[in-house]
């Protein structure tokens, strides 16, 4: 190796170094305890958005039987104990959603994604598997109270 092409390896090794992903998040505890004080007499359904630069400063939507609910922030997760029966979850456009028949100890995981709009961005919500929901919601921060629009869900 020539000595001007060491600098430039070395730069290329440290830009390189920078990219590199930082691990798997901890657990975060106040999410595991809000999940694990939901009564088994309740179903539970837990809303989340990952942590993502592109959109950082939406908040999508979530409505509940055509009543806003809880707006989804970056890196943010809604938990909450909800009565045993029929739902319809969907986002305040009603261009994506999901009906779901909630039993006792059920819990319902959705995942917020955001869309590229013309002007602006919108929120897409996909039922996900509970394995799947469970490791990726724990690893969030709680919605702020004054995000949740629904008064009997604060």
């Amino acid at each position: 190796m020539s000595r001007s092409s060491l600098p430039l390896s070395l730069t290329f090794c440290i830009l390189l170094g920078g990219c590199a992903t930082t691990g798997v998040q901890p657990v975060n505890p106040q999410v595991v305890a809000k999940i694990s004080s939901i009564p088994k007499t309740m179903a539970m359904v837990v809303l989340y958005r990952e942590s993502n630069f592109y959109g950082s400063a939406l908040r999508p939507t979530v409505v509940l039987n055509g009543n806003d609910l809880v707006n989804i922030g970056n890196g943010r997760v809604f938990v909450s104990a909800i009565p045993p029966g029929h739902y319809v979850f969907e986002m305040d456009d009603r261009k994506s959603g999901t009906e779901v028949d909630l039993k006792p100890g059920q819990a319902v995981y959705m995942k917020v994604e955001l869309v590229q709009g013309f002007w602006k961005g919108g929120g897409r919500l996909l039922q996900v598997a509970p394995e799947q929901g469970a490791f990726e919601a724990k690893r969030l921060e709680p919605v702020d109270s004054r995000e949740i629009e629904n008064p009997s869900f604060q």
